[in-house]
């Protein structure tokens, strides 16, 4: 494996002195410097809740890398999902996959999957309110209203448990205050997209109960050119008997992309006593537009390499045969209580969530009718995590105890046609999954400087899968699941996840930390192996992970410089991959196998530098190097020397000015620049992403009293093609958008 002390390594550290990098790390309010828009949002105080102790820590005290972003933080981004932080982490990557919307594919340093699969589970898991959600499916959707977004990389088990090995997303909605506030929030693209969203909370009952209603909607007519003819197949839900036709027509010559999204959350509070305070949050929401727009992106990529050939800007056209279409909807309950005991806190979250989606599209993107696809996914979930957080002997000791489980049925039923329905093949799979954890974890206070932490987590986990065998031929009709063959895959694991870690304060504002710990992914079902007579089904063997790193966080120069860094080195065994086979009876062939033993290493840099009272630059920069150090013989021509979705070098820098316009309030100017290298997308690196040049910009006026805000915005001004993945050989792929202009207004009563 080669080391960091390469030509990327020396750029690195070029860059990180010569202000590299664009995340916005909590700062602590600096001395002297004005308390107004942007410029105040960048010094907002964040305090971290993902390691469960009994309060929530300072950013900066927290012996881990993590990027934390407040609810002004999120709105000086205008951050609407989170693709839109994609940019804003060192070694992070927060893309969507594309083939069906909100479904993730989230990449933490080098560590991610390339599957639209409800089965694969994902390398970095995402929670919100505390509940983890259980399939990728769901997750990048619209957000309105967030109290904070808390992104963890490298292995987090010791706490938040199985497959999240690559890191955590951890999303926190807003609680209502007590005194009575309405706010509202209006925007509109240049794509015609249009947002309306409003806010509504206040005490029920004096001293007892508060309350708070969020309400969003989204109306986006379509983004992408339609070139194609218009053809509208007729698709049977898969599994049923009914047929429908997509609702969203749209004939040649206009646009695609068209989706209605909409969502309602209420949340209650409810102080039953001076020690006991219970939370109730409920969620419901749906998207309906059409499918995904897929293009080919031959004459466009060079599939050896990723680099553009003719098309440097990009073509946002799609002239698929089929116009597709996308239904889907979620609804989730959270219940939280909070109970003072003792020297601790004694904490409960239930969480129920269910989602249903059913998308057709055409893969190929063509006008020929070479391969449409209808998908159906439904996914429902129960969680509940209790745990107690205490302090014990004088202080010396911060401990946390808790108790985790977790069960979700998924069912996935997805039906192909290819080459306009002259074969026809049935996939899918339905599965149980059940996973309890026992973890306790401590940070003890050896000195006033010096504190050892120290943590083990047992977890167990069962599957049980039937999924389709489409190689038995007698699942060829996909308007008749029933006759299908299935194949029955259970299995269970176990595993122990430890964590030893010391952290010295150097000085009041210098933090140096070190730890290891140990990762566990639990072993893989795949719904779409058309042909488990080549590969095997599964499930595969779990993934294990030993991770060490050594940080610093530093305030410099009396809290004008935070500067931010950290290396990790990673040892990977049975890393489990997704591949994708060229085949020509179902054009892509899938299966998850089990790769072999990988080596992740990178280093991270992060700051935020006051440079005037209101001029501030922001930056991050991330190196990575990986490689497999075995691979597995009876798979080993499946998979490239080149691990998916590791970008070897990624950086981007932020400035901010405000300008105070004294009794006219004040305007913020904020430009932003981000760079990611190439990255393989196919384990057998037959295909990859191209580099990655990402501009945005953002003008914001905001009254005296913060209240009311006008701000002009761009998203990817360098208009850059992007797909979510790049299918089978290289030759499609769902495309991303590009440039996008936005107007947007919030007002508040207070």
């Amino acid at each position: 494996m080669k080391t960091l002390t390469t030509t990327h390594t020396k750029v690195c550290c070029a860059l990180a002195l010569a202000l590299s990098a664009s995340t916005m790390p909590t700062v602590y309010a600096q001395e002297g410097t004005q308390d107004t828009g942007h410029q105040n949002a960048l010094m907002e105080v964040i305090e971290v809740k993902s390691r469960k102790l009994r309060n929530a820590e300072p950013i900066q005290e927290t012996p881990l890398a993590v990027t934390a972003f407040g609810e002004k933080q999120l709105d000086a981004l205008n951050v609407d999902d989170l693709s839109d932080l994609t940019f804003n982490s060192p070694n992070v990557q927060f893309e969507e996959v594309g083939t069906i919307p909100g479904v993730q594919n989230f990449s933490f340093r080098g560590q991610g999957i390339n599957s639209s699969i409800p089965s694969v589970d994902p390398t970095v898991g995402t929670f919100i309110d505390g509940v983890f959600l259980g399939t990728t499916y769901g997750v990048v959707l619209d957000m309105y209203d967030i109290e904070s977004i808390e992104i963890l990389r490298g292995p987090q088990g010791l706490l938040l448990g199985r497959n999240v090995t690559g890191g955590a997303v951890s999303i926190r909605t807003k609680r209502p205050g007590e005194e009575f506030n309405a706010s509202v929030k209006a925007a509109i693209t240049d794509s015609d997209s249009y947002t309306i969203a409003g806010t509504v909370e206040g005490t029920l009952v004096d001293d007892k109960l508060r309350g708070k209603l969020v309400v969003y909607r989204n109306d986006d007519d379509g983004y992408f050119d339609y070139e194609g003819s218009g053809h509208q197949s007729q698709f049977t839900i898969p599994g049923t008997d009914v047929t429908i036709t997509p609702t969203y027509f749209t004939p040649e010559g206009e646009v695609t992309g068209a989706m209605e999204t909409e969502f309602y959350r209420g949340t209650l509070v409810y102080d039953a006593t001076d020690n006991l305070e219970v939370t109730l949050i409920g969620e419901t929401g749906s998207v309906e537009g059409d499918g995904a727009a897929w293009q080919s992106t031959l004459g466009i990529l060079d599939a050896a390499t990723g680099e553009y050939l003719d098309n440097p800007q990009g073509e946002f056209t799609t002239a698929g045969d089929e116009a597709g279409l996308t239904d889907g909807d979620w609804n989730q309950l959270i219940l939280e209580a909070n109970y003072e005991i003792g020297n601790g806190v004694l904490t409960n979250i239930l969480g129920w969530r269910e989602v249903d989606m059913l998308s057709v599209f055409d893969l190929d993107g063509s006008p020929a009718p070479i391969f449409a696809v209808s998908a159906d996914t439904e996914q429902d979930q129960i969680s509940n995590e209790i745990r107690y957080a205490a302090s014990a002997f004088d202080d010396k000791l911060d401990y946390t105890i808790g108790y985790y489980y977790f069960e979700q049925d998924i069912s996935y039923l997805e039906g192909r046609l290819i080459f306009g329905g002259a074969r026809r093949v049935a996939l899918g799979g339905s599965m149980d999954h059940k996973t309890t954890g026992l973890f306790a974890s401590g940070d003890y206070h050896i000195s006033e400087r010096l504190t050892l932490t120290a943590g083990l987590r047992y977890t167990k986990e069962d599957k049980d899968a039937d999924v389709i065998d489409s190689s038995a031929g007698s699942c060829t009709d996909i308007f008749n699941f029933a006759d299908c063959t299935y194949i029955n895959l259970k299995r269970d694991w176990s595993s122990v996840t430890p964590k030893l870690g010391l952290d010295y304060k150097l000085a009041d504002n210098a933090l140096l930390y070190t730890f290891w710990t140990k990762g566990f992914r639990s072993g893989g079902v795949n719904f779409r192996n058309a042909k488990p007579n080549l590969f095997d089904p599964g499930p595969t063997d779990d993934e294990s992970q030993n991770s060490y790193e050594i940080g610093i966080k530093t305030d410099l120069f009396h809290d004008r410089l935070r500067l931010n860094a950290s290396y990790f080195f990673n040892e990977i065994d049975d890393i489990q991959r997704e591949i994708n086979v060229a085949d020509p009876d179902v054009i892509v062939l899938q299966a998850t196998l089990n790769a072999g033993d990988a080596e992740i290493e990178g280093l991270e840099v992060d700051f935020v530098g006051v440079i005037t009272d209101n001029f501030t630059l922001a930056g991050s920069i991330g190196i990575l190097d990986g490689d497999y150090t075995f691979k597995r013989p009876e798979t080993a021509a499946q998979f490239g020397d080149d691990l998916p979705r590791l970008a070897e070098l990624s950086y981007s820098i932020s400035a901010n000015y405000s300008l105070d316009l004294e009794d006219n309030g004040f305007v913020d100017f904020q430009l932003g620049y981000s760079y990611r290298d190439e990255t393989a997308y196919t384990d057998s690196n037959s295909a990859y992403f191209p580099k990655a040049k990402d501009l945005k910009a953002d003008i914001t006026w905001s009254n005296l009293d913060d209240n009311l805000s006008v701000s002009i915005y761009g998203k990817n001004l360098l208009d850059e093609a992007r797909w979510g993945n790049i299918t089978g050989s290289g030759f499609w792929g769902p495309m991303q958008r590009g440039r996008v202009v936005g107007l947007e207004v919030k007002y508040s009563l207070m």
